[in-house]
């Protein structure tokens, strides 16, 4: 009996007292937390990588739901905005991903999530608006789709707890109408921001505009691709609320719109072309001219963070540490 203890005391030893430092380096290239927390792993799974991975991953959802509880409350305020555009320009997704600082919003991990919720999105078939271009991505859906081996939901919760801030799937839309490369031509624009992975770019305020035209040619798209690029410009910096005058004149009928200003301020095709050649609508014609068939604004949609957020009063130095250490 004696010896039995004593053997199974030094295999246990021998099991979890001595990490391998070429699993633990490799351990940290996969998934890089701190030293002290991949030791943790490498000893609870006998030096075994794959195992340590799947424990790291674990812990982090676990420590992530225990820091999302105590922070839940805090207003994320601040965060980003993600378009993603698929290849061949007929759809693209645009969702907002709230956090607490500008830090957390700038941060690496932070934007890479916002990348891949974004690139997830998009994935969605939605139901479009009465153009067929527009359409609202349902959060709680969005929340289930799949990022790797976990849900967005649980990724979400993992950023929780590695970046310590509260992290929100606040919106998303999806404009365009997938593969239909003889009518659409979507393109998007960002401001202030930074860029992702697979062409996801992020930041303050976000733009997408769909075109719709009897596009003949490669030659075409290309120069739609370029108009609406630069219609997304102008959707970001000038905010339009609507696409057309017939539009803005339904939406005053109605009683929807009843605010002061002119169509050449609420009304995209009637403001005035950031890149000059008059209004949007006359450069819509022209470019119709030019390229043989109608051009038209099938849709848009801007984003800007913290939109229609209310935001709390600051609180002190002192308790803005204490939040912090929370």
């Amino acid at each position: 009996m004696t010896a039995l203890r004593r053997a199974g005391a030094s295999s246990v030893r021998a099991y979890a007292t001595k990490v391998d430092i070429k699993a633990l380096k490799r351990l940290r290239e996969i998934n890089p937390v701190s030293i002290t927390k991949a030791k943790e792993a490498l000893i609870s799974v006998g030096n075994d990588i794959e195992k340590a991975v799947e424990w790291l991953d674990k812990d982090a959802l676990t420590s992530g739901a225990k820091k999302a509880e105590k922070v839940k409350d805090r207003a994320a305020i601040e965060g980003a905005i993600a378009v993603h555009i698929s290849e061949d320009l007929t759809v693209a997704s645009i969702v907002e991903i709230g956090c607490e600082t500008d830090f957390v919003a700038r941060n690496a991990m932070f934007v890479e999530l916002a990348s891949a919720i974004a690139r997830s999105a998009m994935e969605q078939s939605p139901k479009s608006d009465r153009n067929g271009v527009l359409a609202n991505i349902e959060t709680e859906e969005l929340a289930t789709k799949m990022l790797d081996n976990h849900n967005v939901a649980d990724t979400i919760t993992e950023t929780i707890g590695r970046l310590g801030e509260n992290i929100v799937l606040r919106r998303g839309k999806t404009v365009g109408s997938p593969g239909a490369v003889d009518s659409i031509v979507v393109s998007g624009y960002v401001h202030g921001g930074v860029s992702g992975s697979s062409g996801v770019s992020t930041g303050k305020i976000g733009g997408l505009v769909a075109v719709r035209s009897s596009i003949c040619n490669s030659q075409h798209r290309h120069a739609l691709n370029q108009l609406t690029k630069r219609l997304a410009q102008q959707v970001v910096g000038y905010a339009p609320r609507y696409a057309t005058i017939a539009e803005w004149e339904r939406a005053r009928t109605s009683g929807v719109e009843n605010g002061n200003e002119g169509p050449e301020v609420v009304v995209l095709e009637a403001q005035q072309f950031l890149f000059g050649g008059g209004t949007i609508g006359e450069v819509l014609a022209k470019v119709s001219n030019e390229i043989g068939a109608p051009v038209e604004i099938a849709s848009f949609v801007r984003f800007e963070r913290g939109e229609g957020i209310e935001k709390p009063a600051k609180p002190d130095f002192a308790e803005e540490i204490r939040q912090q250490l929370a």
